[in-house]
């Protein structure tokens, strides 16, 4: 069910263009290369035109633990414009989750997971890209 949802959720944001310019990771026919590409690209593009060049990198820490369930599905209701049905199945994928933890035959407590999108699954890499997508608006501010 969830490689369906991630590869029709796929195709809507393909053909209504919303899927994050910028967002080269988690994307089918790009990569690290890819990125760094385009970052020479444009160093040599405004090097030829005698600008100085800033390059900002982030490294997130357990990035796709980060994402804010409420947050994101704010930004999948008024940027990707998903229907309630879509985000009630989204919504399920995400809340009243759990975890416990076993280490030396022990067992955790049963912990709610407030935060972040399934470790292993098919649907948290765009789900993360999507939640992401806004950073490239920082440029215009």
């Amino acid at each position: 069910m969830e490689r369906v949802v991630t590869s029709q959720l796929h195709q809507y944001l393909a053909a209504n263009g919303l899927l994050p310019r910028f967002q080269l990771a988690y994307r089918k026919y790009h990569s690290t290369e890819t990125a760094t590409q385009q970052v020479w690209s444009d160093i040599r593009v405004a090097a030829d035109d005698r600008q100085v060049t800033q390059l900002g990198l982030l490294d997130l820490s357990a990035a796709f633990d980060c994402v804010d369930h409420s947050m994101l599905l704010e930004r999948l209701r008024s940027a990707v414009h998903l229907t309630d049905s879509v985000l009630d199945w989204v919504r399920s994928f995400l809340i009243d989750k759990t975890q416990q933890i076993a280490y030396s035959g022990h067992l955790s407590a049963v912990q709610s997971v407030l935060f972040g999108v399934p470790q292993g699954s098919v649907l948290g890499p765009l789900l993360y890209a999507l939640y992401t997508a806004e950073l490239a608006l920082v440029d215009q501010l």
